[in-house]
């Protein structure tokens, strides 16, 4: 299964900045490594995959920035 992925908050320092080895697949068996490049705490399978979850949801609930018209007189 190919999946998009994202950093995800380590669940210890809060950081997301996530070490996998090449090739990583979330769902292999097993899992991993995944490690916190900050702390160095390892995640397990359930804290990445539900990190990974809520990632992508807060980036498809992200709104563009809105843009407001100045009118020429105004520049």
């Amino acid at each position: 299964m190919h999946r998009e992925l994202f950093p995800v908050s380590c669940p210890q320092c809060g950081e997301s900045q996530n070490v996998t080895p090449g090739g990583f697949d979330p769902d292999a068996n097993p899992f991993g490594p995944v490690t916190c490049m900050v702390c160095g705490r390892a995640f397990s399978c359930d804290e990445y995959l539900a990190g990974l979850k809520a990632r992508r949801r807060a980036l498809e609930e992200m709104q563009p920035p809105s843009v407001v018209a100045v009118p020429a007189n105004d520049r």
